[in-house]
């Protein structure tokens, strides 16, 4: 069993199919050897060799999930050419996703299963998903608060990743990665302009700029805890 305490589920597969290969305890022994060598190979090249994987069968019809282990510090030491944070996780997001795709692609074909016998499939981002999320969401503020959107609407905005972050924060592992985390998303924030530019041919008035300004603060604080 793997170690979840001190490591975030970084991307999931999940896969519930109808399969003869579930009626056949010989047949599901190599399937589940040969997915679990497959899922190791892509994890090892696409995202750390040091991650482990954990694999979890359910019995009756052929349900398995993929889970990959680890942390983002870990993750982002093996990519040597992204400029920030940013970039990174963007790296380590598509990376993530293309990994659970692959698992599921070949789970399926192994277990030769066409499309009426699939019940469900999930390529799962973990975490890195969430942080790509608040990434983006931190993004389209700073856009909008350079000229795209009024300042009451960047108010709510901002109430909702600050939501998100600690949504977020709960669920990261290690001390470490909190760091990491806070301190990438602070590098957007502090990018924003201290007073939001309205959009053209409209207006902020002041108690909307004080209250972006508030929940700009409020969300720094958050991330410089």
């Amino acid at each position: 069993m793997a170690d979840y305490i001190n490591k975030n589920i970084l991307s999931q597969a999940y896969i519930h199919i109808e399969s003869e290969v579930a009626d056949d305890e010989l047949q599901l022994e190599e399937f589940k050897a040969e997915i679990e060598k497959f899922a190791r190979s892509r994890v090892d090249f696409f995202l750390s060799p040091d991650a482990p994987i954990e694999v979890t069968y359910e019995e009756g019809s052929l349900i398995a999930r993929i889970t990959v282990l680890g942390t983002i510090g870990l993750l982002l030491q093996g990519i040597s050419n992204y400029k920030n944070f940013r970039e990174g996780i963007q790296l380590i997001y598509s990376d993530a996703k293309r990994v659970t795709d692959y698992v599921i692609s070949e789970s399926v074909f192994m277990a030769g299963s066409r499309q009426q016998n699939v019940i469900r499939l999930e390529a799962r981002v973990g975490v890195i998903g969430s942080v790509q999320k608040l990434i983006n969401q931190l993004e389209s503020i700073k856009n909008g608060a350079n000229g795209r959107k009024l300042a009451s609407d960047l108010v709510t905005k901002l109430i909702d990743s600050q939501k998100e972050l600690d949504k977020l924060i709960d669920n990261l592992a290690t001390d470490e990665d909190v760091a990491l985390v806070k301190k990438g998303l602070l590098e957007i924030v502090d990018e924003y302009p201290e007073t939001p530019e309205a959009p053209k041919n409209k207006f902020n008035d002041d108690a909307a700029v004080n209250s972006y300004r508030n929940q700009k603060k409020k969300l720094r604080i958050r991330l410089s805890a």
